[in-house]
């Protein structure tokens, strides 16, 4: 079959199971079986598929229409414009969270030696992007999970960072050392009663990197309430939070001494905060 043909039928076939974004993952799925970019997919329609890759394609397929994201089928997920390694021991890298770092990328000069802080590390996405924008900066990726540590591992020397990315596992900064320019983190932050309201996909990653306690600061809050102990002088803390928490986040560190701001994500929602110890 023909490019065009395998993904007008992809499409439909995701289409009946209500699958998101129907279009874009039969496309991805594609350029990974051919080892393509999406773009040459879309301007190559009339490329013959060989038998092999076809009934490759096609067993992916089945297993995207079973609901398991796309991410955990190629096993890789760009990231900051890096590749990254996925698992199912892991979350997903998304946009927002790139947004994080690009809002934590001007707070400091790219030139200069820093000591990063990535909480909640997951695929070490935070910490491998930082450490490639910051050639002089050691960054410390921290998780609870060894499962991710493990991902994390993988990809940090996927990008020949071992020298400056240290991992180490820990609840939150139970064997925490050390002080930091930056704390950055992407904690698990949805409250535990709205986990059922989340599409079939979300639920297959991590519920140790969703699940935010009762009201979803289970993890912020003490991530929050020793963060000035471990920040250097003039040091950040920047924080991906979930909608509506930004805001009472932002009042709380100020009610106990910091300079805190809200920022909002690429779809507008109140969803980062950047603070400053006053």
């Amino acid at each position: 079959m023909k490019v065009n043909q395998l993904l007008l039928e992809a499409i439909s076939r995701l289409e009946q199971t209500c699958s998101e974004e129907p279009q874009a993952n039969a496309q991805f799925l594609l350029a990974h079986v051919l080892n393509v970019t999406r773009t040459w997919v879309l301007a190559n329609g009339n490329f013959d598929v060989c038998d092999q890759d076809e009934r490759l394609f096609f067993s992916l397929l089945k297993r995207k229409e079973q609901g398991v994201p796309l991410a955990y089928i190629t096993g890789e997920q760009a990231f900051c414009g890096l590749d990254f390694l996925i698992t199912p021991d892991v979350l997903i890298p998304r946009p927002e969270t790139e947004n994080l770092v690009e809002l934590a990328v001007p707070l400091f000069d790219r030139k200069s030696s820093y000591t990063f802080l990535d909480m909640c590390t997951g695929s070490g996405c935070i910490a491998v992007a930082l450490a490639t924008k910051f050639p002089q900066a050691k960054i410390l990726a921290v998780d609870i999970s060894e499962k991710a540590l493990k991902v994390a591992e993988q990809n940090i020397k996927k990008h020949k960072l071992q020298e400056r990315v240290h991992l180490l596992k820990s609840n939150l900064w139970e064997d925490v050392m050390g002080s930091f320019d930056l704390i950055i983190s992407n904690p698990p932050y949805i409250p535990t009663e709205n986990l059922a309201t989340l599409s079939h996909e979300v639920k297959q990653e991590p519920r140790l990197a969703l699940d935010g306690g009762i009201d979803g600061f289970e993890v912020t809050r003490p991530l929050c309430q020793a963060a000035d102990s471990y920040l250097n002088p003039g040091g950040w803390l920047a924080l991906e939070l979930d909608d509506g928490q930004a805001r009472p986040l932002a009042r709380g560190l100020a009610e106990i001494g910091w300079q805190a701001n809200v920022k909002k994500d690429i779809f507008n929602v109140e969803r980062f905060v950047l603070a400053q110890k006053n």
